[in-house]
C-alpha cells in the first residue's frame, strides 16, 4: 500500500493538462471609424449624467436597481458562481462522517431485562488525484461561465439605461408635440373666429367656416392620438423603471430640458475590451476551450485515493476497537462504442462555433458604431434644416395673417401658412429626438458603462 501511495504522489506531482492553449481570434479592425474621428474615447462612467438631466439621473439609478429582468440576470449570475465553486470542490479532498449505533435486549433468569448497546463510527475521506486535468479543465470552465453570465447581465444592464433614456426623451418629445398641437388649435380656433366674424360682414363664405372646422376636428383627433401615445410611453417607462404604471409621472416637459453632450468614440479596437457582448462572447469561447480538456482527460485513467478510520464500541464497558483502512481505485476506459471521440468531436465543434460566434459578435459591434455616427450626422442636418424651416414659416404665417385681415390673399393661403408652420414645429421636435436618441445609441454601441465585477 505504501508503494501505491507513493507511485500516486509521483504521478500526481507530474500531472499534466489536457487543455488547448487558448488564443483570442484573429480579427481584423479599421484604423478609424467611417463617419467620425479615432480619438480618444469619451469616459463612459455613468454616462446618462453628461446629459445634465437630474431627473433621467434618478430613473437611471431606479432602473440598474429594480428592474426585474435585471435582477433576474444577476441571480443567474450567483447560479454560475455557485456553479464554479462545486467545480472546484473536485479538487479537493472529500470527507463524510458514518456511524450507527444498535443494541440487543436479553431475558435473564431471573426474569430481569438487559439491554447491551454497540455502535461504531468512522470518518471517510476520498481524493480525486486529476491526473490529466479533467477537474481543472472544468473548473476552468466553470469560471469562464461566471465571466459569460456577468458580462451578458452588464450587457443587459447597458440595454436597460439606453431604453430608460430614450423612452424618457419619447416622453418628452411627445410633451412637445402635445404642446405645440395644442397651440396650433388654438390659432385654429382664433381664425375661426375671424372667418365668421368675416362671413357675417359679406367678406367670406360658409365654405371657408366649414373647412376650418374640418381642421379643427383634425387637430383634436390627432392630439388624442399623441396624448395616447405618450401614456403608452410612459407606462413603458415605469416598466423599464420596475414600477407599476399606475401614478407613474415624470416633471420634465419638453427635450429642452436635457443637453446634447460631445461624444468621442474611441478607437475601433478598443470595443473588444469596452463591449461586455463581446467581452461574454470571448468568455463563452475560453469556456468551450476548457471543455476540449475535459473531453481529452476522459480518454486517460482516473486515480482515486480513500482512507477511511474508524471506531467500534460493543459493549460500552468493553475496550473500543479501530482500524484504519487504506484504499486507492484506479478507473481506465477500455471501450466505449465511440462516445469518448464523438465528445471531444462535438466540444472542438462547439469552440469553433462559438470562435465565428465571437468574430460575428465583433461586426456586429462596428456596425452599430458606424450606425450610430450616420445617425448623428443625419440627425443634425436634419435639425438644422427644420430649424430654418421654421424660422421660414413663422415669418411666413405671420406675414399671411396680417395680409389676411387686410384682404389681400385668400384664405387657402392662410390656410396652407398654418400647415407649414404645425408641420415646421413638429418636425423640429422629431429631429431634436433622433439626435438625441442616436446619442443613446451611440454611448451604448461603444460600451458606455459597464464595470467589469468578475471576482465578486
Amino acid at each position: 500500500m505504501r508503494k501505491i501511495l507513493i507511485l500516486s504522489i509521483v504521478l500526481f506531482t507530474s500531472s499534466c493538462s489536457m487543455m488547448p492553449e487558448y488564443s483570442r481570434p484573429e480579427i481584423k479592425t479599421p484604423d478609424r471609424w467611417q463617419e467620425g474621428k479615432a480619438t480618444s474615447a469619451t469616459d463612459l462612467a455613468n454616462w446618462w449624467k453628461n446629459f445634465n438631466s437630474p431627473e433621467l439621473t434618478v430613473l437611471e439609478e431606479k432602473a440598474l436597481k429594480q428592474n426585474l429582468n435585471l435582477r433576474a440576470a444577476l441571480a443567474r449570475v450567483e447560479q454560475t458562481r455557485a456553479t464554479a465553486k462545486i467545480a472546484g470542490a473536485t479538487l479537493s479532498p472529500q470527507a463524510a462522517l458514518s456511524g450507527s449505533l444498535s443494541g440487543l435486549t436479553q431475558k435473564t433468569g431471573g426474569g430481569s431485562t438487559t439491554y447491551t448497546p454497540t455502535g461504531s463510527g468512522g470518518v471517510d475521506i476520498s481524493y480525486d488525484l486529476d491526473l490529466f486535468g479533467r477537474n481543472r479543465a472544468a473548473r476552468s470552465a466553470a469560471q469562464a461561465g461566471v465571466a459569460s453570465s456577468v458580462y451578458d447581465s452588464e450587457a443587459l444592464a447597458l440595454v436597460i439605461s439606453s431604453e430608460v433614456a430614450k423612452t424618457y426623451a419619447r416622453v418628452l418629445a411627445l410633451k412637445g408635440r402635445i404642446h405645440i398641437a395644442r397651440n396650433n388649435r388654438k390659432n385654429m380656433t382664433k381664425t375661426l373666429n375671424i372667418l365668421k366674424a368675416r362671413f357675417k360682414e359679406g367678406l367670406g363664405t360658409a365654405l371657408e367656416i366649414e373647412l376650418q372646422k374640418t381642421g379643427i376636428a383634425n387637430a383634436n383627433a390627432g392630439i388624442a392620438t399623441l396624448e395616447n401615445s405618450r401614456a403608452v410611453t410612459m407606462h413603458a417607462l415605469a416598466v423599464l423603471l420596475g414600477e407599476s404604471p399606475q401614478g407613474f409621472r415624470i416633471s420634465a416637459n419638453s427635450l429642452g430640458d436635457i443637453t446634447l453632450p460631445i461624444i468621442a468614440p474611441g478607437q475601433p479596437s478598443s470595443l473588444l475590451e469596452r463591449r461586455p457582448d463581446i467581452r461574454k462572447a470571448e468568455a463563452d469561447l475560453v469556456a468551450a476551450n476548457a471543455n476540449i480538456g475535459v473531453a481529452r482527460a476522459a480518454f486517460f485513467p482516473s486515480v482515486n485515493l480513500g482512507l477511511a478510520p474508524s471506531i467500534a464500541v460493543s459493549p460500552l464497558s468493553s475496550p473500543a476497537t479501530s482500524a484504519l483502512q487504506i484504499a486507492s481505485a484506479i478507473s481506465v476506459p477500455l471501450f466505449n462504442a465511440g462516445s469518448l471521440e464523438a465528445s471531444l468531436e462535438k466540444s472542438k465543434a462547439r469552440k469553433t462555433e462559438l470562435a465565428e460566434n465571437y468574430r460575428h459578435a465583433v461586426l456586429i459591434a462596428f456596425q452599430e458604431v458606424e450606425d450610430a455616427l450616420t445617425g448623428t450626422k443625419s440627425a443634425i442636418k436634419r435639425q438644422g434644416s427644420y430649424t430654418q424651416a421654421l424660422l421660414s414659416s413663422d415669418k411666413a404665417y405671420k406675414m399671411v395673417g396680417t395680409m389676411f385681415k387686410e384682404g389681400a390673399i385668400d384664405y387657402m393661403t392662410l390656410l396652407e401658412s398654418e400647415r407649414n408652420l404645425f408641420a415646421a414645429k413638429d418636425n423640429l421636435v422629431s429631429a431634436n429626438l433622433d439626435r438625441l436618441v442616436a446619442a443613446v445609441d451611440l454611448y451604448r454601441s461603444i460600451g458606455g458603462g459597464w464595470q467589469e465585477k468578475i471576482g465578486e
